[in-house]
Formats: C-alpha cells, sequence, structure tokens
C-alpha cells in the first residue's frame, strides 16, 4: 500500500480570510520589443518576468495554489481555462500590447470576467498613469506637490514655472525617459527636454519645479485603514551637483552604472520622529485621496520640513530588491509574508468566503514504483478530482516521508 497526498477538489466556493490558502492566477505581460523610447527601456519591461517567477515561489511557500498566465496580445483567451468562482489574480501587469496607457483595460477584462484581483481598480490606475490628474486630485485633496505644467514642443512659451525644472514623461512610469538631462535650468534646456520627450515616447511631457531635498519612497499596505512600513530613502551623499541628485532610469535599473551605484537606499531611514510622522500622515492621505488599494508606494521629497509628493505608483515594483519588498524586510516580513499579505488584502476586501482552502487528505492505493512503496507528494500542478490512477503514479518519484493528516 503505497501513501499519497491530494488537493482535495471538493472545496472550490471562496471562503474565510484568515488562515486559509488561495488558488492563485499570477497575471503579467510578456513585452518583447519597444515601439517607442530606447532601447534600454526594454529592462524594466522584462523585468515583470522575473517578477512573477519570484512570487509564484513566495506563495507556494505559503502554501498557495499558483499558477502563471503570460499576456501577449490577447488577453482573453488565456484566462478562459480559469473559473473566476475557483480563482483570484495576482495583477503584474504594467501594459498591455506595448502600451501602458491600456493597463487599466486589463482591469476592465478582469471585471468583465468576474475575476477578483489584487491592487487598484481602474480608476486609481488611470488617474495615476496620468501624472498630471494625479497631481490636480492630490492639489484638490490639499496635499502637497510640486507646482506643474503639460508641455508639447509647441508650447513651451506659455511656461508659468521658476527654474530649475524637473522634466518627465506624462504617462510612463519606472523612470522611463528620466536621464541626467531632466533637471533644466533655463529655456533652451527646457525646449530640448520637452523635445526629446516627444521624439521618444510620442507624449507631452510633465515639467513641475524641481524639488532640492531628501528623498523617500514609502510603502502604503491596506485599505480601510492602510498602514505605513518603515520609511526608505535615497542616499545622494554622494552626489556634489544637486541637480544630478535624481532616480534616473539608469540609477533605478543599470546596476553598474555609476547613477545606479552612487544612489543607495537606506531603510529605515534616519528621520527624526516629528517628520517621520508628517511624511506617513502625507503618503497616507495620497495613497487615499488616489483610491489605491492593497498596497502601493509613494515617493516624496522634503522641503524645509514639507513633504511633497512626486508621484504615487498603484502597481509598483514587487521585486525582492525593489522599495516594497525591502520596506517589509524591514518591518520584519519575508518576500513570502509580503506576497501572502497582499493576497489576504485582497481577499479581505472582496469579503470572499472558503478561499478554495486545499485540505490534505490520505489515500491508500495499491501500486509499485520502482518495486517498492512509499509516501508520495502529489504537486499542485497536478491536481486531480479523485484519488489518482496506478499509472499516474508510476510517472511520479517517490518523496520523503512526511506527515500525512487526514
Amino acid at each position: 500500500m503505497s501513501s499519497f497526498l491530494l488537493y482535495n477538489r471538493n472545496e472550490k466556493k471562496f471562503g474565510a480570510t484568515d488562515g486559509t490558502l488561495v488558488k492563485v492566477l499570477i497575471v503579467y505581460n510578456v513585452v518583447e520589443k519597444i515601439e517607442h523610447g530606447v532601447e534600454d527601456d526594454l529592462l524594466a519591461e522584462q523585468e515583470i518576468v522575473l517578477v512573477e517567477q519570484d512570487i509564484e515561489k513566495a506563495l507556494q511557500e505559503h502554501g498557495h495554489l499558483a499558477a502563471a498566465v503570460p499576456i501577449r496580445n490577447d488577453l482573453w483567451g488565456p484566462l478562459k481555462p480559469y473559473d473566476p468562482q475557483e480563482w483570484l489574480i495576482f495583477n503584474l501587469c504594467e501594459s498591455f500590447r506595448n502600451k501602458t496607457y491600456l493597463e487599466p483595460y486589463i482591469i476592465s477584462v478582469f471585471e468583465h470576467l468576474g475575476f477578483r484581483y489584487t491592487g487598484s481598480d481602474r480608476r486609481a490606475l488611470s488617474n495615476c498613469l496620468n501624472k498630471a490628474r494625479a497631481k490636480e486630485i492630490l492639489q484638490a485633496h490639499g496635499i502637497p506637490t510640486a507646482a506643474f505644467q503639460i508641455f508639447t514642443p509647441w508650447t513651451v512659451q506659455h511656461r508659468h514655472l521658476e527654474f530649475p525644472l524637473f522634466v518627465k514623461p506624462v504617462s510612463e512610469d519606472a523612470s522611463i525617459g528620466i536621464t541626467s538631462n531632466s533637471v533644466v535650468q533655463d529655456e533652451r534646456g527646457l525646449r530640448r527636454q520637452v523635445r526629446y520627450i516627444w521624439e521618444m515616447y510620442r507624449e507631452p511631457a510633465l515639467v513641475e519645479e524641481f524639488i532640492d531635498g531628501r528623498e523617500f519612497n514609502v510603502t502604503v499596505l491596506g485599505n480601510e485603514s492602510p498602514r505605513v512600513l518603515p520609511l526608505s530613502e535615497i542616499n545622494f551623499r554622494h552626489i556634489g551637483n544637486p541637480f544630478a541628485r535624481i532616480v534616473s532610469f539608469r540609477a533605478k535599473w543599470v546596476p553598474t552604472s555609476e547613477e545606479y551605484l552612487k544612489t543607495p537606499p537606506t531603510c529605515p531611514a534616519r528621520v527624526s520622529e516629528a517628520l517621520k510622522a508628517r511624511i506617513e500622515d502625507i503618503a497616507r492621505r495620497a495613497y487615499q485621496a488616489l483610491g489605491l488599494r492593497d498596497y502601493g508606494r509613494v515617493d516624496l521629497r522634503v522641503k524645509a520640513g514639507i513633504p511633497y509628493v512626486l508621484e504615487v505608483n498603484p502597481n509598483a515594483d514587487l521585486s525582492p530588491d525593489a522599495g516594497i519588498a525591502r520596506a517589509a524586510r524591514t518591518a520584519g516580513m519575508s518576500y513570502a509574508d509580503l506576497a501572502d499579505e497582499i493576497i489576504r488584502l485582497a481577499a479581505r476586501r472582496y469579503h470572499l468566503k472558503g478561499l478554495a482552502r486545499p485540505r490534505i487528505v490520505q489515500y491508500q492505493i495499491k501500486a509499485r514504483s520502482a518495486g517498492s512503496d512509499g509516501i508520495y507528494s502529489i504537486p499542485a500542478s497536478a491536481l486531480l478530482p479523485a484519488a489518482p490512477s496506478a499509472e499516474k503514479i508510476k510517472r511520479l518519484r517517490p518523496a520523503p516521508a512526511i506527515g500525512v493528516a487526514a
């Protein structure tokens, strides 16, 4: 007689939100080429494939059943085999068909098909993707953010801002479009950089007054009562020129570059309790004003003791060495704990019941494998509706003896 561990598929409905295991679809976009921008921009786009692998391992560590669903040019087809009543989507999509502005469309498809998903809804994604709209919402809520205008190569003459100015694409993330030339000090530099954004990314430039001050990345988790994880600060002490103290694309994505090496993060940040409280308050208010859910990151700079919001990212980088995971580690959470917490935040938000907790059950089956009996473990990817056949068992390798729960 051989013993086998098997997931029981009789429990398919969502259920308790704490202490349960979840069937998770990790949906992520695959970008093989870029239509606009510079060649190096592909580094940020392709990072998501590695993040998916990390998230999948993390969820499995917590016992969740996880399946990866890569998205290229079709969104509906890859999701068809999965029952929305059984699976919760872990959303890692940042674009669709190489277009970042279609990111909210992905959420629309999830909702149309009836899937629940982690992270922010399409309104929050749309508002944050348009950096100008996000800043307008922040201003409407009385949240400090730098004065700004939107420019194309034909509208630069209508400037009402004070130099130095910071120039970046209005609808890109991951520091795409931000270079060592992004801080400009005169009209000529402004025109040059606005033209660069237009020609490379085919979109207007967001131009804002440059804030020379300490820069912080603030991770926020939660929904009704979001909590702020330990603050992380970008360390600019090795950069003498104040106008070069920025997190450019190379500083974020090219580990061998001088920009990367000279902008290390410090977490937890060394700040006074008073400043810490102000930063946390502004970050939490920005998170809520823009309608973020489950998790997000708020980037700020501090000038004269006042935190100014630079950007709010509802779909921030979740790689193990990125800001959110770093803050989580400082707070005592492992990477697996972080992934699990995001799942549970979404589950509680949806008031899900009976979250497909796979019960471990014991089957006794007459079978032989290499002339010996033993305990076998069937991987989650081999889920079966009933006890496995002897033929199926022959293809499985014996696993080390482990406890069997009835």
